[in-house]
C-alpha cells in the first residue's frame, strides 16, 4: 500500500505583534505564525496558497524580506522568542534556514537587514537583552561583528538603509526613551546623532531615497504621530534673514549630514504602529510631470492611511481605509503590494485586510483574503453524512465554517465563510449533530447549540455550489435570517427578516448580506452568526468535551472533574434537547467522547487513565456499560487523550500520554472481567505522546489506515492488519503542525481520484492551524 499526501488547506492567522507580516515585489507575503513563519504567494488560484515553514521553537516576533539592489527577492529573515534569527534562502524549489544566528541571551523581537555593494549581507538584530547585535554574512558564513550594548535600554525596532553617496549602512534603533538613535562607522558602529520629537515610543520606521544625496526617515510612534526627517549631505548655506526650520548636523563616513523635521503628520486618533514607504519610492503624476511620494500607515485607531504631499509641500491623505467593526482592536502593520495598487494590513486578531484600487471608479475595495484561528484549535468537525464543509472552535473563543470556493473554469480554493460564533469564553468542544446544527462547549457550564439562519444556506449554495437543507426546522419556512449578540451579551440572538436594525442601539447588529466569494474579515465578524437555539444546564464545571450520535438524535457530553459524580457522561436527546441519562463510570475529566458510526455506542476515555464503552439498549436511546477497562487490562499507565472508531463501527482505538495506540475489538470468548467480551487486537508504540487518532473510511486488502497526531505536532499515517503496523508516511512539522495536534478527523466520503482512493485528513492544532490534506492511497 502507497500513500501520497497533498496540502489542500492551510488556515491561520498572523503572531499579533507588528512588523510581523511583510510583502515582496513578487507578490508573496511572508508573516509570523506562532512559532513558524508562513509563506502566502497571493497569486495562486485554485491551490492552496500557504507554505508553512518550521524552524524556530518560540514565537515569531518579526518577519522581512530581503531585497536585493535588482529587485529580486530569494531571502527572507526571521527572529524569535527563542533568542535565535534565522536567514531563509530559496533553493530548490524549497525554503530552508541558510544562517542561524546565536548569541543573545533573551528573545529577539527586531530585525533588519541590508545587501553591500559586494552583495555581502549586514544583518541587525535587538532583543530584549539590550543589545542590539550586527552580522555580516560573506561568501555563505555569517559572523558576529559587533554587540551594541543599550545599557538598560530596549530597542523597539530598528532600520538599516544605504546611505547613499557613500554607499555604506546607516541604523536608525527606537529605543524606550522615545528616541531614534542612529549609528554609522567603518569598523565598529558609534552613535552619531539622535532623533528627538516624539512623546512616546516609536514602533515603526522606514527610509525613501529622495534624490543621490538624501533620504526620508518616517517613524510613527504611539504619540499618535508620524514625523518626516529628512538627512542630506550638509552644506553652509549664506546668512539669510528667513525663517528655516532648524537642522542639525552630525558626521558619518567622512561627510557632514544634516537632519531636520520634514513633516509632522497628524491624522490618527490611535497608536501608530506601522509606517511604510510606496516601495518603488517616487511616482511621477502623468499630469503634472512631478514626483508623488506615498506612505501607508496603520494604526490602533481601526484605520489605514495613505499620504502624498501637495504640491505646497504639504502632506494630505489620499485614502483612509478601515474603520472595522465588530471586536476588532485596530491594526498591527501594514504593507503596500508590489505596484502600490493594493495594501495589506493586519488586525489584533491576527487577520488580514487586504485593499485594491478599482481602474474604473478609483475606490479601494476589500479583497478575498487567508485568514484564520489566533488561538490554540482545540477541535474541527467535518459536516456529518457528505462531509461538505469543516467546523472548527479554538481558545481564541471563536468558531467558524470552512468550505471549498467553487468558480468556472478553477479548481475549488477552501477559505473561511462564516463565523457563526464569536464569544467571551475559550471555546474547547465542537460536535455537529446534523449539517444545519452544532453544539459547542466552552469554559463555562453551559452547552450552546446554534443553528444556520436563512442567509448562511443562501451563501453557501453561492459560494460552494452545493446546497444545504435545514435538517432543524421541523418544517418552518419563516426561520431567522441572521443573528446578531447584544451589547454586554454573550448569546447569539436571531433575526427575523423585516426586523428593523438599529445601529445606535447595537454597533454589531446583523445586516443581510448576499455573497458570490468568501466573505471579507469585517462581513465575518459582524453578518455570519448563527442564532443560539437552546442552552443545556447540568454539568457542576466547564464542559470539556461534546460528541453527537452520527444518526442525529443524541449528544453527549462531560465537563472537568476530580471525582466520580462530576466526571459522569450526559445524553441529550435532539428532537427536545432533554437531559436523558447520567453515565457514571469514571474518576477524572473525561477528556475525549466518541460515538461509533453505527450510532449503537458510546465510547469514553479519561484522565483516569481507563476506557469506557456503552452500548445502547435495543429500541431506547438509553446506554448501558458494556465495557470498561480498570488496573488489571488497562494497558494505558498515563492520561488517555483520544480514541477513535473505524467506519465499520467493528474496532476502536485509544491513544495516551505513555506514546501508546491501542486497538481493541469484540472477541467470541467473554472474559471474566470488566472488559466482558472486549480485549486488545492491536497495539503500537510511538517515542511521543498520542493526542489525536482518526481512522479512514477504508479497508485495503484487509489492512486499516489509521492517523496518529503527537505532542510534537508530527501525524503519521500507519497501515494495520492483527499485529503488522507499517509507517506509511510521516507528516513533518511544516507540513503538519509544530505544536500538539489537538484533533484529527477524515472526511466521511472517499473519492477516486486517478485510480487512488482519496481520503481528506483534517487536524487542528495548538500552534493555531487548522490543516486539510488528501491521503491517496494506491492498493
Amino acid at each position: 500500500m502507497e500513500v501520497y499526501v497533498k496540502q489542500v488547506y492551510t488556515s491561520v492567522a498572523c503572531n499579533r505583534t507588528p512588523e510581523i507580516v511583510d510583502w515582496n515585489s513578487n507578490g508573496f507575503i511572508c508573516f509570523g505564525a506562532t512559532n513558524a513563519v508562513v509563506i502566502y504567494n497571493t497569486k495562486q488560484k485554485g491551490k492552496d496558497p500557504l507554505t508553512v515553514l518550521s524552524h524556530h521553537t518560540s514565537q515569531v516576533n518579526s518577519v522581512k524580506w530581503l531585497n536585493k539592489q535588482d529587485g529580486s527577492c530569494t531571502e527572507l529573515l526571521s527572529c524569535s522568542a527563542d533568542k535565535t534569527a534565522a536567514v531563509w534562502t530559496y533553493e530548490n524549489k524549497q525554503w530552508k534556514v541558510s544562517s542561524k544566528l546565536t548569541g543573545h541571551t533573551d528573545g529577539v523581537t527586531c530585525v533588519f537587514a541590508v545587501y553591500t555593494k559586494e552583495n555581502d549581507l549586514v544583518i541587525y538584530t535587538g532583543s530584549i537583552d539590550s543589545t542590539v547585535k550586527v552580522w555580516e554574512r560573506t561568501n555563505g558564513e555569517v559572523s558576529l561583528k559587533q554587540t551594541i550594548s543599550l545599557n538598560s535600554g530596549l530597542c523597539l525596532t530598528l532600520h538599516a538603509h544605504m546611505l547613499p553617496l557613500v554607499d555604506k549602512p546607516l541604523l536608525f534603533c527606537a529605543l524606550d526613551d522615545h528616541k531614534i538613535h542612529v549609528f554609522a562607522g567603518e569598523e565598529e558602529y558609534h552613535k552619531v546623532h539622535t532623533l528627538v520629537g516624539h512623546d512616546d515610543w516609536v514602533r515603526g520606521m522606514d527610509v525613501l531615497n529622495v534624490d543621490n544625496t538624501t533620504i526620508l526617515l518616517a517613524s510613527a510612534s504611539q504619540d499618535t504621530y508620524i514625523r518626516l526627517w529628512r538627512i542630506q549631505q550638509h552644506t553652509e548655506l549664506a546668512p539669510s534673514h528667513e525663517i528655516r526650520v532648524e537642522e542639525k548636523v552630525f558626521q558619518a563616513y567622512g561627510h557632514d549630514w544634516s537632519v531636520k523635521l520634514d513633516a509632522v503628520l497628524a491624522g490618527h486618533e490611535g497608536w501608530v504602529y506601522g509606517v511604510q514607504w510606496h516601495p518603488y519610492g517616487k511616482l511621477i503624476d502623468t499630469n503634472k510631470k512631478i514626483p508623488v511620494y506615498r506612505l501607508l500607515s496603520s494604526s490602533l485607531d481601526k484605520t489605514l492611511i495613505v499620504w502624498e504631499p501637495e504640491e505646497g509641500g504639504a502632506w494630505v491623505e489620499r485614502v483612509r481605509v478601515g474603520e472595522v467593526g465588530g471586536n476588532g482592536l485596530g491594526f498591527y502593520g501594514s504593507r503596500f503590494g508590489p505596484k502600490g495598487d493594493v495594501f495589506l494590513g493586519h488586525g489584533y486578531n491576527g487577520s488580514f485586510h487586504i485593499w485594491s484600487v478599482c481602474k474604473e471608479s478609483g475606490q479601494w475595495e476589500p479583497q478575498v483574503v487567508c485568514g484564520g484561528h489566533f488561538g490554540s484549535v482545540e477541535d474541527v468537525r467535518w459536516e456529518p453524512d457528505k462531509g461538505r464543509y469543516l467546523t472548527s472552535v479554538s481558545a481564541d473563543q471563536t468558531t467558524r465554517v470552512h468550505a471549498p470556493w467553487k468558480r468556472d473554469g478553477q479548481d475549488s480554493e477552501w477559505h473561511e465563510i462564516a463565523r457563526p460564533q464569536v464569544h467571551g469564553y475559550d471555546l474547547a468542544s465542537l460536535a455537529l449533530v446534523n449539517s444545519t446544527t452544532f453544539a459547542s462547549a466552552a469554559e463555562e457550564k453551559v452547552i450552546r447549540v446554534f443553528r444556520a439562519p436563512h442567509n448562511f444556506l443562501h451563501n453557501f449554495k453561492s459560494i460552494t455550489g452545493a446546497e444545504l437543507v435545514d435538517e432543524g426546522a421541523g418544517g418552518e419556512v419563516a426561520g431567522p435570517e441572521g443573528a446578531s449578540v447584544p451589547s454586554l451579551g454573550l448569546s447569539n440572538k436571531a433575526v427575523f427578516s423585516g426586523d428593523a436594525a438599529q445601529p445606535d442601539e447595537d454597533d454589531r447588529y446583523f445586516v443581510p448580506v448576499t455573497l458570490f466569494e468568501p466573505p471579507t474579515e469585517e462581513t465575518l465578524m459582524q453578518n455570519t452568526l448563527w442564532p443560539e437555539v437552546q442552552k443545556l444546564y447540568g454539568h457542576g464545571y466547564e464542559v470539556f468535551a461534546l460528541d453527537a450520535s452520527p444518526d442525529g438524535t443524541l449528544l453527549a457530553s462531560a465537563c472537568k472533574a476530580t471525582t466520580a459524580e462530576h466526571a459522569a457522561v450526559l445524553i441529550w436527546e435532539t428532537t427536545n434537547w432533554q437531559q436523558i441519562q447520567k453515565l457514571v463510570s469514571h474518576q477524572l475529566t473525561v477528556t475525549q467522547l466518541a460515538f461509533s458510526p453505527d450510532s449503537r455506542q458510546l465510547l469514553s476515555v479519561s484522565r483516569d487513565r481507563r476506557w469506557t464503552l456503552y452500548q445502547r439498549v435495543e429500541g431506547s436511546n438509553s446506554f448501558a456499560i458494556a465495557a470498561s477497562t480498570d488496573k488489571t487490562n488497562g494497558v494505558h499507565s498515563r492520561i488517555i487523550w483520544c480514541c477513535a472508531w473505524a467506519h465499520d463501527s467493528a474496532v476502536f482505538a485509544t491513544g495516551s500520554r505513555e506514546g501508546k495506540v491501542c486497538v481493541w475489538s469484540k472477541t467470541e470468548a467473554k472474559q471474566e472481567s470488566s472488559l466482558n467480551d472486549y480485549a486488545l487486537c492491536s497495539s503500537h508504540a510511538e517515542l511521543n505522546s498520542v493526542t489525536a487518532l482518526a481512522f479512514a473510511p477504508l479497508i485495503l486488502e484487509a489492512s486499516r489506515v489509521v492517523a496518529v497526531g503527537l505532542e510534537t505536532g508530527v501525524v503519521k499515517i500507519y497501515s494495520f492488519a492483527g499485529a503488522e503496523w507499517t509507517l506509511l508516511h510521516e507528516m513533518s512539522n511544516s507540513e503538519a503542525h509544530h505544536l500538539t495536534v489537538r484533533r484529527l478527523i477524515f472526511n466521511p466520503q472517499i473519492q477516486d481520484v486517478e485510480g487512488k482512493r482519496r481520503a481528506l485528513l483534517a487536524s487542528g492544532g495548538s500552534d493555531h492551524l487548522v490543516r486539510i490534506h488528501a491521503i491517496d492511497i494506491a492498493r
